[in-house]
């Protein structure tokens, strides 16, 4: 049941499953207070992960507001990485939201860690039947990661098209890390709305509208004998205004707007845990939403048809995303 955790951890940040066998987390003996325990805990332990993909995930669509001419394209190699706030290094453990579970010792609600939490804790979790006592584990710890961000890489090529649009698409095939397969595709459309303001043209600086949508699948096999596996998926919706000026080799970008998403995840299939009559079907169901307004602040450096971008967005996970292409009007 261990590998149930592997694949929370694995699915959500994509980051090597060494750094997941880390926590120490005994699912099984979580799993004996119930289905319904187990997934308002876990809902809470991972949700940093869970929405700050989302958020990563909507990132790096524009480096300049001005679109490629007719034919122009770029090829894009590129990831964000969006910080996960420290209020969200911990969340608030209320025995009045679990039937079985508790905090052993403790009379009423306590601050746990997520994820991406304190590494070590003294706490320990009872499983409770009828005010007895039954099992014992110890509070999952957070992971023992050197930086608290969530990353999401992604593969971008744009393509220009006739009376000022832009199309944009990633795409990274289904690809294999362990028992895991992640897949991704995304399209965008960027416009140049400066033309259609009368007297916009003779100002010193491109603006334009983007919309984009980016979607991300992934499964694991958690044994393969038992049809045990695990899914999740993720979507992100990017709505922008883009400014920008060009000098010279370099080009200052800013964005205005509102991201949005959401992330499904389950595990599927029969559970069978020490303790419990009957199997668990389907033990694991979570689901998130995020939305909010954001900003964005960048720059492009263009060396010939080579060009290195940075830029970091203000919302509730601020997003670092860079990128290295080859771009030809």
């Amino acid at each position: 049941m261990k590998k149930t955790l592997h694949f929370c951890l694995v699915g959500l940040i994509l980051v090597s499953s060494k750094a997941f066998g880390q926590g120490d987390v005994d699912v099984e003996q979580i799993l004996r207070a119930g289905a319904k325990d187990l997934n308002t805990y876990m809902g809470y332990y991972v949700e940093p992960a869970a929405k700050g993909f989302i958020y990563s995930m909507g990132s790096g669509w524009a480096q300049t507001a001005k679109p490629h001419s007719t034919l122009g394209f770029d090829i894009k190699f590129g990831a964000g990485v969006a910080a996960v706030p420290s209020k969200h290094e911990s969340f608030t453990f209320d025995p009045n939201e679990y039937d079985k579970l508790r905090i052993v010792g403790a009379s009423g609600p306590e601050e746990l860690p997520t994820l991406f939490g304190e590494t070590e804790t003294d706490a320990t979790l009872g499983i409770y039947e009828e005010g007895e006592l039954i099992a014992e584990v110890e509070v999952p710890p957070g992971l023992d990661i050197p930086v608290k961000y969530v990353p999401a890489p992604t593969i971008q090529a744009a393509l220009g098209l006739p009376a000022g649009f832009e199309i944009i698409g990633r795409f990274i095939p289904e690809i294999k890390i362990d028992d895991a397969k992640v897949s991704q595709w995304g399209l965008g459309v960027k416009h140049d709305i400066k033309q259609h303001i009368p007297g916009f043209n003779l100002l010193p600086f491109d603006l334009s509208g983007l919309v984009a949508y980016n979607n991300l699948k992934a499964s694991y096999i958690i044994d393969e004998t038992e049809n045990q596996h695990g899914k999740m998926d993720v979507e992100s919706w990017t709505f922008q205004g883009i400014i920008s000026k060009k000098l010279s080799i370099i080009t200052f970008y800013g964005a205005f707007g509102y991201n949005t998403g959401k992330s499904a995840y389950s595990v599927l299939g029969d559970y069978y845990v020490e303790g419990v009559s009957e199997p668990l079907t389907d033990p694991v169901d979570l689901k998130y939403e995020v939305a909010g307004a954001m900003g964005t602040l960048g720059a492009r450096f263009k060396f010939g048809p080579i060009f290195l971008s940075g830029d970091y967005t203000f919302q509730e996970y601020n997003t670092i995303n860079v990128g290295l292409g080859v771009s030809i009007r």
